[in-house]
């Protein structure tokens, strides 16, 4: 075979690969949004369940955006983190995953933690099973911790949502 055909053939490959993933993405755009059924003031999940959550199942809709976030004080420029985002999030979305070793701390801790409307959860799921939700307190701050893991597991942070519409800030690294 030609160099030329090689080329030809690769582009086309290329070519019909971008078409099936956005024809994947036409065809299944994610869940349905869920209607908010439990009232403006309770941001409980009401369809949404732990098991969807571990299960990572449903996929999402309206996924979050990230965004650095910066705080400016004349020259100086300081970085608070990364803001995560999303005006209308139905789903399950895994936000960061990685592998914890016995002994070592699990913390989290948001800032300017935010539920506008619809039901949203932010969980921390260890080696399989959903060992904490971190909640907004009145200042908008939230944090969860748990010491001194009794095995080496897999740490998955996954925020669940129903038509939420929701913004925090993590301090850049997990």
């Amino acid at each position: 075979m030609s160099e030329g055909m090689k080329k030809t053939l690769g582009g086309v490959f290329v070519v019909v690969l971008l078409a099936v993933g956005a024809a994947w993405m036409l065809l299944n755009p994610g869940p349905e949004h869920i209607e908010d059924r439990n009232g403006p003031d309770n941001y409980s999940l009401q369809q949404i369940t732990k098991e969807d959550v571990v299960a990572l199942k449903m996929g999402s809709r309206g996924g979050p955006s990230e965004s650095e976030t910066q705080w400016n004080f004349g020259p100086l420029s300081v970085s608070s983190g990364i803001k995560y985002s999303s005006r209308k999030f139905t789903g399950v979305y895994r936000l960061y995953s990685c592998t914890i070793f016995k002994g070592s701390d699990i913390y989290v801790q948001l800032a300017d933690f935010r539920v506008k409307s619809g039901n949203f959860a932010f969980y921390v799921v260890f080696d399989g099973r959903v060992v904490g939700e971190v909640k907004p307190d009145e200042f908008g701050t939230a944090q969860f911790t748990m010491e001194n893991v009794n095995k080496t597991g897999t740490l998955d942070y996954i925020i669940a949502g129903e038509s939420a519409n929701f913004s925090f800030v993590s301090p850049g690294e997990w």
